[in-house]
Formats: C-alpha cells, structure tokens, sequence
C-alpha cells in the first residue's frame, strides 16, 4: 500500500531494548498494522510515515511505547476525543473513498484496553498525526 501511494515507511526500534509484552500476538500485530495502514491511507500521498518501537521508563514500570507519525493534514483538536468511537470519521466521503470503514481505530482501542494499554493522539491541523499505543513491558 505504501508502495503504491509513494509512501516512504521509516521503521525504527531503539537499540539494544528488549521489546516483550504480555499479550496475543496476532491481536498486538492487528494494532500496529491498523495505525500503518491508516498513516499510509490518510498521510499525504508521496509523503513519509515514520515508525518507532521503544521501551521507555515510567513511573508505573516499563512499558513498549509503539509510535506512528504521518505527515498528512492533520485532525483538528474538536476530532480527536472521537476517534476511536465505532464508525466515526473525520471525513465520511474521503474514508469511503479510501476504503475505510469507521472501525479500525475502535478495535485498535479495544485490543491496546485488553493489553492493559493506552492509545494517545497527537494532531493539528497542517501537521500531521501521531497515534502511541503504550503497554507493560515484560522483563
């Protein structure tokens, strides 16, 4: 998809940290490629998505922070809070010309609450989005 849009994909995983969380696997890999998938949909077409994977220190223990940032238009901030609710778009003509179905960030949200996560959004207008899904880090 990425490919055909002329999208280029900037993966990174911060060296030398051990990247392992509890949880399913195929429900954590449904999460990451949604937020891939939606940078690449709605980012700019010929733009970048940037990708990063990091364990990162909080106060309640270590966590696997997953990043996803577009350099697309934005979401202005009155969006944001509905975001993950089931069928809601910022744009119905533009999702339905895109092929999306109002669903994907709604299962995102679902899957990162039963991995005991979080799912932060990050967006203004003109600048782009970054979604973060944070779950406890394993040892």
């Amino acid at each position: 998809m990425a490919e055909e849009r002329g999208v280029e994909l900037e993966c990174t995983l911060a060296d030398g940290d051990r990247l392992v969380v509890a949880g399913d696997q195929d429900e954590l890999l449904r999460v990451a490629e949604n937020l891939v998938e939606n940078a690449v949909k709605y980012g700019r077409t010929g733009g970048r998505v940037d990708v990063r994977a990091e364990r990162v220190q909080t106060a309640s223990g270590d966590e696997v922070v997953l990043s996803v940032r577009d350099y697309g238009p934005g979401i202005a901030a009155g969006h944001l809070p509905r975001l993950t609710e089931r069928f809601y778009r910022v744009d119905v003509a533009e999702s339905r010309d895109k092929g999306g179905t109002g669903l994907g960030l709604a299962i995102v949200k679902h899957i990162v609450n039963r991995h005991r996560g979080r799912l932060a959004v990050e967006s203004r207008p003109g600048e782009g989005a970054t979604f973060r899904v944070a779950v406890p880090a394993l040892d």
